[in-house]
């Protein structure tokens, strides 16, 4: 059963808020339930399958490895972010904006720290925007663009009228 969650986040009158101009917040937030961390494959710290994947990790990928601090005391998790999933979120995201006339759709990600993972994520987003809505970018009913996860959160409580539709993966 594939899920997928939006959130609308929108101001509220005299509400105390973080954000400089609070007036300026109406985002709507697509993310992925099914991938990432939340796809759940993790063991547990001295578990017989942490042992078992250590034991792989450590044989085939050393290099790898070595960059685990603690490795007799860790637990490990998997993250798996798909090519499919990816697309699957983001063309939502980009048909809710064309739909609700939104400006922009924003790929949040850390994909400078997972290269592979949330970096994927944030390529095949735009590979997406390119193949099926280039003309809703070529005449500007729509802007692509991404921010990582950190400077998104900064820049929402500075700018929150600089994002419409944001597209990310369930941890962020």
């Amino acid at each position: 059963n594939i899920t997928m969650s939006t959130r609308a986040v929108r101001y509220f009158s005299g509400v105390d808020s973080p954000v400089k101009r609070p007036d300026l917040v109406d985002m709507v937030i697509f993310r992925e339930n099914t991938e990432d961390i939340y796809a759940g494959i993790e063991f547990e710290r001295g578990s017989d399958g942490v042992e078992k994947l250590k034991a792989f990790l450590k044989a085939e990928f050393p290099e790898k490895f070595a960059k685990v601090r603690f490795p007799e005391s860790c637990g490990i998790g998997i993250k798996p972010v798909s090519q499919e999933g990816t697309a699957r979120l983001v063309k939502s995201a980009i048909e809710y904006a064309i739909a609700q006339g939104r400006e922009s759709v924003t790929l949040v990600h850390k994909g400078n720290i997972m290269k592979f993972t949330e970096g994927g994520f944030k390529k095949w987003g735009y590979e997406l925007a390119q193949r099926e809505f280039a003309d809703a970018l070529a005449d500007g009913r729509l802007v692509i663009k991404d921010c990582i996860a950190d400077a998104f959160l900064q820049n929402t409580l500075l700018s929150p009228e600089d994002y419409s539709v944001i597209a990310t993966l369930n941890l962020n």
